[in-house]
């Protein structure tokens, strides 16, 4: 063989066995941030400010959790093109060196040898392709789920934190009137208009606005950080934006069910993996099947008697004859893992109805909330409003004043509460619905259809 050849076949052989690892990781990024825009955010705190849209797309970009769960996908589109590349026939190079005895009067040589052994069974590799399909399937509907779920969690820690925040500033206003009836009240004791008791009373209440305010600049802490760590940035100073423009679903619950039905990613994923549990059994009952076996044998020079033979070629069939239980093993095991994957799916889809009735009462009950607590609000005014004019006219003590004004502070926390639960279960709801992805601008291809032409 000359030199050209060998170079020529190391040069094939080096680039059949480079991979292109940033080409690969694109194959599970680009169906994750497909129809958004990925942020171009600098290392370091964040600036401005950060919403649910803007905290989900960092996280989408940055989170590991979803690069944990594409690489599982990567396998699995690898694994698809490794059963559509099983059809083709291989061929190794296999030089050998032959030494003689110098008294035969033969020299020595080289067997430059190209073997091809093919041993295939049709049956087999087509359900271990189809198995390998909806397997890949499986792992990109799981890593859309994995997805859903991670930016759900994005977007309720925002919230967290933002009832956090808005508390502290209550509490600290509340504070502030605790300490002044402890102050009255005091004073009222050592005139004897009120009890001990009404001091010891006064001051535990104070004590327990302390402890209610350093239990949430913990929540404070705790939820910064934990947004931090599912956006992958530091969010520990940076300003949140609580809007949420998400419009108000007016569907009923049947309509939602058969939304979530077509649109859960879970459900999808349970699917695909009944499919592959089918296509397992025909891999299972396809060793009953025969094999063809192939094996092309060619010199490109030969040293080896005897030395006159340049090519062989061997064809075969190989019958199963005696498996003494292995096969019908393998079968009852599929088919096992079948009626499993059927009772996944059937729990999974009893589980979405669950989940859509739960998030559509959550939202019916949320809206009551805020409509009720808007009418106390406006009460909460007027009594502040009465209590300010009672004060100017001097027919009202500053405490009772402060008394409205904490009475109007605490109702107004507990409406911004109630709107920021509301903007959370309408994100439950699209969750539930498998819509979340659609409000955020993200897209959902499938996987692609001409890997298996292309390992070909």
């Amino acid at each position: 063989m000359s030199r050209f050849g060998l170079g020529c076949a190391t040069v094939l052989l080096g680039a059949a066995c480079a991979v292109d690892e940033k080409r690969d990781v694109a194959r599970y990024r680009e169906p994750l941030e497909a129809g958004l825009a990925s942020p171009q955010e600098a290392e370091g705190p964040l600036a401005g400010t950060l919403d649910t849209r803007r905290a989900m797309a960092l996280a989408n970009a940055r989170n590991e959790r979803l690069s944990i769960d594409g690489e599982g996908y990567l396998r699995a589109l690898i694994d698809r093109r490794r059963q559509a590349a099983s059809w083709l026939p291989r061929v190794n190079f296999s030089p050998s060196y032959v030494l003689r005895d110098s008294d035969a009067g033969a020299f020595d040589g080289a067997d430059m040898l190209l073997q091809s052994p093919y041993v295939v069974n049709p049956k087999g590799l087509a359900a271990q392709e189809q198995r390998a399909r909806f397997e890949a399937r499986r792992r990109l509907a799981t890593l859309y789920a994995t997805q859903d779920a991670l930016l759900l969690d994005v977007a309720r820690t925002l919230f967290t934190v933002l009832q956090a925040e808005r508390a502290r500033a209550v509490l600290e206003s509340s504070l502030q009137l605790q300490e002044a009836r402890v102050q009255d009240v005091r004073a009222r004791n050592d005139v004897g208009v009120a009890r001990p008791l009404d001091v010891a009373l006064s001051e535990s209440s104070l004590v327990d606005a302390q402890v209610a305010l350093i239990n949430t600049e913990r929540n404070m802490r705790t939820g910064r950080a934990l947004l931090s760590f599912l956006v992958a940035a530091q969010a520990q100073t940076v300003e949140l934006d609580r809007t949420l423009d998400i419009p108000d679903e007016q569907r009923s619950v049947a309509e939602l069910g058969e939304l979530a039905s077509a649109q859960r990613p879970e459900l999808a994923a349970a699917q695909a993996d009944v499919e592959a549990a089918i296509h397992a059994i025909e891999v299972a009952k396809s060793q009953w099947w025969p094999s063809v076996n192939v094996d092309l044998r060619a010199f490109l020079s030969r040293a080896s008697f005897p030395t006159d033979q340049d090519w062989t070629a061997l064809f075969g069939v190989t019958l199963p004859v005696l498996e003494p239980g292995r096969i019908r093993a393998d079968v009852a095991d599929a088919f096992s893992l079948l009626r499993e994957a059927k009772l996944r799916l059937s729990l999974l889809q009893r589980a979405v109805q669950r989940d859509v009735e739960v998030a559509h009462a959550n939202l019916d009950t949320g809206r009551e909330r805020v409509a009720a607590l808007r009418l106390q609000l406006a009460a909460a005014d007027e009594a502040f409003a009465q209590a300010e004019a009672l004060y100017d006219a001097g027919l009202a003590t500053n405490l009772e004043r402060v008394t409205a004004q904490d009475q109007r502070l605490r109702t107004a926390l507990a409406l911004e509460n109630a709107e920021l639960e509301l903007g959370a279960f309408r994100l439950d709801l699209l969750r539930a619905t498998g819509t979340l992805h659609r409000w955020l601008g993200l897209e959902r291809p499938l996987p692609p259809e001409d890997d298996d032409a292309e390992a070909r």
